[in-house]
């Protein structure tokens, strides 16, 4: 397994009012330098107290301090009923200049349902374009998570991050068998055998290697897959190719 790509799903960084100090991209960079991680899928760490505009636009900054390439960034919608946000093609041209490839939505901390009624538009157009979408405001919601996919089945989804991970699987295997488009990440997810378990039943290309930084460090699930019992190609793939195919296949 020499020469192994990781691709880190699941990243937070950029400090902000009632959190404190958090990581910035020099450190999010050293901690890859450290643990061997060659990219990584990074949203901000305080979406709900700055809003989705600020979060937004403090992402694009902190990304241009990156001259490696190595951090794509992860934005966060809003309902387009207040006018907040531009229309779908406009948005994702903005996500597209400023090396965005991911939405993500914090509807509990911005005040609103999160369903069809809300979001159709925005999620329909981001379905249409296979642009992933993060579900980590979903934590330890279940019944709204359930409701959300079946008001969208045909978006592409990552569920990465969950409080208390370490044996969810009951919820999240109804989840990999029902819909096509629903990802995995392995961040928190500490169960023996589990990996291998999850993806002889569903397949390697819907499991992504995801770190939870900086809650977890980058290194904790590595060992981890590295010694799942999976074959070096299905490892390669949660490793980075599954995640770098997944941002490959969006069209912005």
């Amino acid at each position: 397994m020499d020469g192994l790509m990781f691709y880190d799903v699941d990243c937070q960084i950029g400090s902000g009012p009632g959190i404190g100090i958090r990581p910035g991209v020099p450190e999010l960079i050293s901690d890859m330098d450290y643990y061997g991680i060659d990219r990584a899928l990074v949203r901000h760490g305080n979406i709900g107290m700055l809003g989705a505009l600020e979060s937004n636009k403090n992402l694009a900054d902190m990304l241009k301090g990156d001259s490696s390439g190595r951090l794509t960034g992860v934005w966060c919608i809003l309902p387009q009923q207040c006018g907040e946000l531009p229309e779908p093609e406009v948005f994702f041209a903005e996500m597209k200049k400023n090396r965005i490839a991911a939405l993500t939505l914090s509807p509990y901390d911005h005040r609103y349902v999160p369903c069809r009624m809300t979001l159709g538009k925005i999620m329909d157009a981001a379905a249409e374009r296979r642009i992933p979408v993060l579900l980590q405001a979903f934590a330890n919601k279940w019944q709204d998570l359930y409701n959300f996919l079946q008001d969208f089945p045909r978006n592409t989804f990552v569920l990465s991050n969950m409080p208390g991970k370490w044996g969810i699987d009951r919820q999240i295997r109804p989840l990999l068998e029902n819909y096509a488009g629903f990802h995995f990440a392995l961040s928190g997810y500490w169960v023996p055998e589990g990996i291998r378990d999850l993806v002889e039943i569903y397949g390697s290309e819907r499991i992504l290697y995801g770190s939870g930084f900086p809650i977890y460090n980058q290194g904790n699930g590595m060992l981890q897959l590295k010694h799942s019992g999976l074959t070096d190609r299905e490892i390669a793939g949660v490793a980075g190719g599954n995640l770098e195919n997944l941002l490959k296949g969006a069209q912005l």
